[in-house]
């Protein structure tokens, strides 16, 4: 199992398998990220910060890094919704 831990307006810390999306795993813990196109990578809204554990994330698809383009991200940003955690990871929203 790895931990997936989120801080921000409602911290929390999912437990989950291996291969997870963030946003999967923000819904574990209780933690209301927003995704407004339903986990697609065309709206941004479930923007994070990883603050610690970017080595266990994948890797940027192209259409994760399209968007991330588009709104300027910091080399830092991800999309909860194109991203999985391979290892132990935080994250800020």
């Amino acid at each position: 199992m790895i931990r997936v831990h989120f801080d921000g307006k409602t911290p929390g810390t999912a437990e989950c398998e291996r291969e997870t999306a963030l946003l999967a795993a923000s819904a574990s813990a209780g933690v209301p990220l927003n995704h407004r196109c339903g986990g697609h990578a065309r709206c941004g809204t479930c923007l994070v910060t990883v603050v610690e554990g970017a080595e266990h994330l994948s890797d940027k698809g192209a259409a994760e890094a399209r968007v991330l383009q588009a709104l300027r991200a910091t080399p830092d940003q991800r999309l909860a919704c194109q991203t999985w955690a391979n290892g132990d990871v935080s994250v800020r929203y």
